[in-house]
């Protein structure tokens, strides 16, 4: 049997502030720690859907927002090591506790396009570019709204996708004259020529016109028009597949049943390893076999973690064009535009293998939030449960 053993003493690279200061070593980039998220705050707890139907508008937009962990400085809020930890008899990639930790401040300190325009931020803001306010928007139409969006988004830029429901949101309202925009009876006054033509940035565009209006229909006739809250009623939905499936679950009813592999987490897991690439030939594959080791107080995020990191790898990408979609009074409008583009560039020259990430991450001391290592974890490595991988960083693969 081949030796399966730990890499060798790791690398630090240049040890510099990833921005230029003027007030000491400390980074503009990086701030100080904070109260650490608890155990108890992200392991997902059964959800009374009858009971969250009943919310009213304010009630359900703040317990949705805790629910997913959308909260102000997510990433900025250190987690508790307990969240990190996984049964003895798991196996986990090489420094997972603290290279996870790290990536966390990290992506505290980036912009990136799902954080505006992404799964269930697309509603908010798209009624925002409409003049509409959040208490506006009932959860029943938010939650077709996060439906519906998460249907374009299919092999499709965020961007373009958010373009795609402004457009249909300001034609429920100009031409429809539906004060709330896209609510279902609008959207199914829409002609399916005439939303293919409001869709047509998006990829398959004909397609998706076909399976929207579908879609609605089977809402409106079979789940008294709205969103259903049960993984097989979804994937049930013409054209919903089961990474939109589980992202819906989570962002329209805080379900928590599976981790959501987009393109980005199944294009990163793969290359750094954290699944075998050979057993895992579609981002299904990948799920399954990330839930046979991550610790399940981090299926909530780990999606909003990895698509940030997979966004910025897009070089097409120009980061300031993010901010069209910021309303005027988003503190985020202040962000130093050249600061971020240095930090993507950063990453990009970093991310596409995991051995030099790690040395990354462990490079830059603001990133050390003080979580415990793993080694002794690692110690505990079952030969038989793992695959050889690059510079042997061993992972567990699913039997």
């Amino acid at each position: 049997m081949q030796k399966i053993c730990k890499p060798s003493s790791m690398a630090i690279l240049r040890k510099r502030p990833l921005v230029k200061t003027e007030t000491g070593s400390q980074s503009e980039f990086f701030a100080e720690k904070r109260t650490k998220i608890k155990q108890e705050e992200v392991v997902p707890q059964p959800v009374d859907i009858d009971w969250v139907k009943s919310l009213p508008n304010e009630k359900y937009f703040e317990w949705i927002v805790v629910r997913n962990g959308n909260v102000p400085d997510r990433w900025s809020k250190p987690l508790d090591s307990s969240i990190l930890l996984t049964p003895a008899s798991t196996k986990v990639p090489y420094k997972f506790q603290e290279t996870y930790a790290r990536m966390r401040v990290l992506r505290s300190k980036i912009l990136a396009p799902v954080d505006i325009v992404g799964g269930s931020s697309i509603p908010v803001t798209i009624a925002s570019k409409c003049g509409l306010s959040k208490e506006l928007i009932s959860p029943r139409d938010y939650r077709l709204q996060v439906l519906l969006g998460v249907m374009l988004s299919s092999q499709t830029k965020d961007e373009v996708t958010a373009m795609a429901m402004y457009n249909i949101m300001r034609y429920c309202m100009d031409e429809l004259h539906v004060e709330q925009g896209m609510t279902l009876e609008a959207v199914l006054q829409i002609s399916e020529s005439k939303l293919d033509e409001l869709i047509h940035s998006v990829g398959f565009h004909t397609r998706k016109a076909k399976y929207v209006l579908s879609t609605c229909q089977i809402l409106q006739d079979r789940h008294l028009g709205d969103v259903p809250a049960t993984i097989n009623e979804l994937l049930a939905l013409p054209g919903v597949g089961p990474k939109m499936a589980y992202l819906t679950l989570q962002k329209a009813w805080g379900k928590i049943e599976g981790i959501c592999v987009d393109v980005h987490v199944d294009r990163l897991t793969k290359i750094w390893k954290w699944v075998d690439p050979q057993k895992c030939k579609n981002p299904d594959q990948t799920r399954i076999q990330l839930q046979n080791w991550l610790p399940r107080g981090l299926w909530t995020e780990i999606n909003g973690l990895l698509v940030g990191f997979g966004q910025i790898i897009t070089k097409s990408r120009n980061v300031s064009d993010l901010s069209k979609f910021l309303p005027p009074s988003d503190p985020r409008n202040s962000l130093d535009w050249d600061l971020q583009s240095q930090l993507y560039k950063e990453i990009q020259q970093n991310i596409m293998s995991y051995p030099k990430w790690v040395k990354y991450l462990e490079g830059n001391p603001e990133l050390d939030v003080g979580v415990a290592s793993d080694d002794e974890h690692e110690g505990e490595t079952d030969k038989e449960t793992l695959v050889k991988l690059e510079d042997d960083i061993p992972v567990k693969v699913e039997d």
